[in-house]
């Protein structure tokens, strides 16, 4: 029995909610909005993000909050199978920064190591960085193209024709493996929505469980073609 929960109930939750019901997945969706896109695909509503696992395969399931702060409370009792991160910004990010107040740790945005990241990383991949913020985008993609539609990230990009590419989410560890003192990088998979594993994020938080006042963690989603990362300090228990 799978068990998934969508963060999100826009466009791409919705498709998202689409395919894991078409794998026979039980989900839960997540949103503030009661009123969001993908709530239609919903049978019912829950008061805590643990009834869903009283139900059934194949049916979503709605739950009204804030899905990073649900799912941090979700991975301290019970680990889904699949997450979709449908909603605004970097997941991962959020999700540590919940998860680290619960355990009474304290994590801030540290921008130090961003330029040397940028160095180790192949010239023009990176198309955003926030050293305040600690924030870094990089991606394959040239900025302003778009992606091929349920591309399967092949070697050799369809759009750009450029190729063999060494996949993203193995240069982005490579950059935070020489910059930073611990880091955990989520690798998304699926063609029309990217989904995480479970066990992944698992991982990632015990990542930054493990972490002493003073280490810096970078924490990065990525696929074969684009990557996000955030860089914290962390100052506590």
């Amino acid at each position: 029995m799978s068990t998934a929960v969508c963060l999100g109930g826009g466009e791409i939750g919705r498709q998202g909610i689409r395919c894991l019901l078409e794998e026979g997945a039980r989900v839960l969706l997540v949103d503030p909005n009661e009123n969001c896109l993908a709530r239609s695909l919903c049978q019912g509503t829950v008061d805590t993000p643990d009834q869903v696992l009283d139900h059934e395969d194949g049916k979503a399931l709605y739950l009204k909050g804030d899905g990073s702060d649900v799912l941090a409370d979700i991975m301290l009792r019970w680990i889904p199978d699949e997450v979709i991160p449908a909603a605004p910004g970097h997941l991962a990010a959020h999700l540590a920064m919940a998860w680290s107040s619960k355990r009474y740790r304290n994590l801030h945005p540290f921008g130090g190591p961003l330029l040397r990241a940028v160095d180790v990383l192949p010239t023009g991949t990176v198309q955003f960085i926030d050293s305040v913020n600690g924030i870094m985008m990089a991606s394959h993609m040239p900025s302003g193209t778009d992606c091929q539609e349920d591309c399967e990230q092949p070697s050799i990009c369809p759009v750009t024709g450029k190729g063999p590419l060494t996949p993203m989410n193995k240069l982005i560890e490579r950059a935070l493996a020489e910059t930073v003192d611990r880091y955990s990088i989520l690798v998304t998979h699926g063609r029309k929505v990217g989904k995480i594993r479970g066990d992944m994020i698992k991982d990632m938080l015990e990542v930054i469980d493990r972490a002493g006042e003073g280490t810096i963690i970078g924490i990065a989603t990525s696929c074969r073609c684009h990557a996000i990362a955030n860089i914290f300090r962390c100052d506590g228990p």
